[in-house]
């Protein structure tokens, strides 16, 4: 039996301000090499767009119909991943929990965007990981991997190779307060993926990267105790 690989791949990885049809190409044309040994599932993010429609969204909405509408964001893009996996996915995207299983069972991959208000599609990949067993979450993110701070602003930042599930809460803790986090990864998907002790890999947008983390070695940031 294959094992099964969980990405979550952020909106901004497929759409960084205009679709990145050479990444999703490279992407899809990886995963398919991999799927003889390995299933797949992809949780897609909302990422600009979604925040853009937010932003465009009348006063007066409750927090969850706002998250909603970011939601939709995060099935655009699940569906235009479809069409590079023709073939490998089901054309019609999963309504529910239970049909995404279906689909893993007819297909080699598995494709969704979010489920559920006040959800972050990290949490929602991680869920799934958890529900299906799946060894490895690989986030894939537009930095190479886990810092003391933000890369970005600070040239003095350290990167970390590895972390247990303790010194990556103590990291990202003070990072995932507050409006513009810059934290690659959610502190409650963490803990989701820490009930079985699942390899997390933060990965760069890189496709020898991506392929790294799926086999199983460390492309950016690994989480997992000992």
């Amino acid at each position: 039996m294959k094992s099964l690989i969980t990405l979550s791949l952020g909106g901004s990885i497929i759409n960084p301000g205009e679709i990145d049809n050479q990444f999703l190409e490279e992407f899809s044309n990886t995963i398919k090499e991999l799927v003889p040994q390995f299933k797949f599932m992809i949780v897609c993010g909302g990422g600009k767009v979604a925040r853009q429609y937010i932003k465009g969204l009348p006063k007066g909405l409750t927090e969850g119909e706002r998250d909603y509408m970011g939601i939709a964001a995060t099935w655009l893009n699940a569906q235009l991943l479809t069409y590079y996996f023709k073939g490998y996915c089901s054309p019609i995207l999963p309504t529910s929990v239970r049909n995404l299983t279906e689909h893993l069972q007819e297909y080699d991959i598995g494709v969704s965007g979010g489920f559920l208000p006040a959800i972050k599609t990290d949490e929602d990949a991680a869920i799934l990981a958890d529900l299906f067993g799946s060894p490895i979450l690989i986030n894939v993110t537009n930095v190479d991997g886990i810092y003391d701070k933000d890369p970005r602003h600070y040239s003095d930042a350290k990167k970390f190779d590895e972390l247990t599930y303790t010194q990556f809460y103590e990291i990202v803790s003070p990072l995932s307060l507050g409006a513009g986090s810059n934290a690659p990864f959610t502190f409650i998907a963490a803990r989701i993926c820490e009930r079985t002790n699942m390899r997390i890999i933060i990965s760069p947008k890189n496709v020898g990267k991506i392929r790294d983390a799926i086999e199983g070695k460390n492309a950016g940031t690994v989480i997992q105790n000992q």
